[in-house]
């Protein structure tokens, strides 16, 4: 069971100037009716959301804290409040039924006091008529309603959805202490730094290295990026015969474009000296750097770009095949000069 001290230890440690910040919101009534709470994953969206809803029910409040011993905080804790509606996919996605159902909840009365508060969990799973059944509410809040959706792919979400909702950014952890994290839970030094840039947290990060995932696809995005940087046409079939088949799903699909975009930002990084030591690819420091040489600003920043919209793509339900090759496509021009 999750307890109220052990979130707001581990929002101490993660998040302490968010956790300074809704303390003073809350404490001044100035709550919005909706926020979208957004970073990778492990940064500590979910603590921060059971924090405030133990907050807003808590029977005994001390000095600005839920003393996490009434019946409130106990059932919060659980999960079990009648007054707190939490909504996760099923599956892959959340279904259009789950918001109606939410829906629903929000034109009720509480049942036990005069707020109620919503959280939506992984929001940029929401399908495309589950986000736009969201909206009325967002629009237009009833009664004393809070709604806080949590997500690891902001750019995944509608924009409507972001323009409707206060956005509160979630930064990532410090890097070596992330480090440290990771190394004590037995992750070897290079993987760790590569999945500094990847996730938060150390479940999704040994998740991530079962199998021997993770090494088998930054090695196979490595010898298509040379390729596709270079012109080479044999990047464009890598795609299909080395790339999809290591995506299989939704999930390692997003995590391949994470790690496309990681390496261009290292490009960048490497270009124009900025913390060298954060390199997402590190063990192919040498390589990029001597392709940062050989390029433009513009080249780089358009390439960049590229790189990161090709989420954007994918939530568009194009193919990962599609979106991968296209970007192939796209890079070749951008590097020709260099050939």
């Amino acid at each position: 069971m999750a307890t109220t001290e052990s979130f707001a230890q581990t929002l101490a440690a993660k998040q302490p100037r968010l956790l300074a910040a809704f303390k003073h919101i809350i404490a001044q009534n100035h709550l919005a009716h909706a926020y979208l709470f957004a970073g990778m994953e492990g940064a500590g969206q979910p603590e921060l959301a059971h924090w405030i809803a133990q907050r807003l029910f808590c029977l005994h409040i001390n000095d600005g804290e839920p003393d996490g011993t009434c019946e409130e905080c106990v059932r919060i804790a659980n999960g079990s409040h009648p007054d707190i509606v939490t909504v996760a996919p099923e599956g892959q996605r959340i279904h259009v039924d789950q918001v109606r159902y939410l829906k629903a909840e929000f034109s009720k009365s509480a049942v036990e006091g005069n707020r109620k508060l919503f959280i939506i969990n992984d929001a940029e799973k929401m399908t495309a008529s589950a986000a736009n059944s969201l909206l009325k509410f967002i629009e237009e809040p009833s009664g004393n309603v809070t709604a806080l959706l949590l997500t690891t792919n902001k750019q995944l979400m509608l924009p409507t959805i972001i323009s409707r909702t206060q956005v509160i950014e979630f930064p990532p952890l410090n890097a070596q202490a992330l480090q440290q994290t990771f190394e004590q839970a037995g992750i070897a030094p290079n993987q760790a730094q590569m999945l500094r840039g990847l996730t938060n947290s150390v479940t999704q990060a040994q998740a991530l290295l079962a199998d021997d995932w993770l090494p088998q696809a930054a090695q196979a995005l490595w010898r298509w990026f040379d390729q596709a940087v270079k012109g080479d046409p044999r990047s464009f079939v890598a795609v299909q015969v080395n790339l999809v088949g290591l995506a299989k799903d939704a999930d390692h699909q997003l995590v391949m474009l994470d790690l496309i975009a990681a390496l261009f930002q290292d490009l960048l990084q490497l270009h124009f000296e900025v913390a060298t030591t954060a390199l997402t690819f590190g063990q192919y420091q040498k390589e990029l750097a001597g392709l940062t040489a050989e390029v433009s600003d513009e080249q780089l920043i358009a390439a960049t770009e590229l790189a990161l919209t090709a989420k954007r793509q994918l939530a568009s339900n194009i193919s990962f095949q599609n979106v991968l090759e296209g970007l192939t496509l796209k890079l070749w021009p951008i590097f020709q000069t260099n050939a």
